[in-house]
């Protein structure tokens, strides 16, 4: 493993991503929300990302100089096209309308459509909780098209379709929960398949619909499993049902398809004042974190936490990127004229 500071690998994706056509605000936006799931320890969708951003880009399905734009709008809903642009750009404009309508009426609803990947999930859901809310979010709209097999199956059927909740406190950080209804992430896999390791059973079935421990095997035509058997698989529906049905995905698809973006933003205080809320949270979590450890533990943690405890570890000692992914950065460069050093 190689370790660079989260400033040399921003601009590094910055740099990569100007290079590919995008302006430099959307560049600089996208390499800091890529940066930042790396810093949080998910290196799954941090800067591993980037050279599929950038064939995306070259393939056509991927417009580096998009933005998002409202379609359709109430005062606690709204529909944004992300017009085929970064996801992260179109995920953080519906976040921040979600946020600015809710404030103004203690709720709101915003579907995304015409959206790439939009990165880490529980980032947007982080920003919400940051600011005195609480929010779910949900990414759907593969249906069909997605590598995930229906509980029950031995097909590819939906997408990984994560779901993601965040939610304020007072003393302690944000509980985010954050997590794809898939086994794991499809991240997961290419973080392994860049280290050349083993997966662990029982996350995908090889394309003959058999049990594998090889990243390889899926890439070859395999699927993913739902996690917890028939629960994952029903949120899985849920997730698709929110992020796709719901804003109508397939009604503004072309030749690309893209996923859909679902965020639900309520505040507290549409049911008690806000101190009151974010005290009671933090007496939950604290009552929760008072539990004595199981064995093999050292202490009872909360949701959001080993991301914030990543973050700060990081920030200092660097993050750490496996080699043939910073070979894969550098080749992309390459292709694009320029030099990673």
């Amino acid at each position: 493993m190689l370790v660079f500071s989260a400033e040399k690998l921003t601009e590094s994706a910055r740099r990569i991503f100007a290079a590919a056509g995008a302006p430099e605000d959307i560049a600089e936006t996208v390499a800091r929300s890529l940066v930042e799931s790396n810093l949080a320890g998910h290196d799954s969708h941090g800067v591993i990302r980037v050279p599929a951003y950038v064939q995306q880009v070259r393939a056509g399905r991927l417009a580096p100089a998009g933005r998002p734009s409202v379609v359709r709008e109430t005062t606690t809903t709204a529909v944004v096209a992300g017009n085929w642009g970064f996801g992260q750009l179109a995920a953080f404009y519906a976040t921040d309308l979600a946020i600015r309508k809710a404030k103004a009426s203690q709720t709101a609803t915003i579907g995304c459509v015409q959206c790439n990947h939009v990165g880490r999930l529980g980032e947007y859901a982080e920003i919400v909780a940051r600011a005195g809310l609480l929010a779910m979010a949900t990414v759907g709209g593969f249906a069909g098209s997605g590598a995930v097999a229906p509980f029950g199956g031995a097909g590819r059927a939906l997408g990984t379709n994560p779901i993601s909740f965040g939610v304020p406190a007072d003393q302690h950080p944000p509980v985010i929960v954050d997590f794809a209804t898939s086994m794991v992430a499809e991240g997961k896999l290419q973080v392994a398949r860049a280290k050349h390791s083993a997966i662990p059973e029982g996350w995908i079935l090889d394309k003959e619909g058999r049990p594998s421990t090889d990243a390889e095997d899926f890439y070859a035509g395999g699927m993913l499993l739902p996690f917890g058997g028939h629960k994952g698989y029903a949120l899985s529906l849920v997730a698709e049902i929110l992020g796709g049905s719901l804003a109508g995905v397939e009604a503004y698809r072309d030749e690309r398809q893209g996923a859909g973006f679902f965020i639900w933003v309520v505040d507290p205080s549409a049911f008690r004042p806000l101190a009151d809320f974010d005290a009671s949270v933090d007496r939950l979590l604290d009552k929760v974190k008072a539990v004595p450890p199981a064995e093999g533990f050292s202490e009872v943690l909360a949701p959001g936490e080993p991301e914030t405890r990543s973050r700060a570890r990081r920030a200092v000692e660097g993050v750490p990127v496996a080699e043939d992914t910073w070979e894969r950065l550098q080749a992309t460069a390459a292709e694009l004229g320029m030099e990673l050093t």
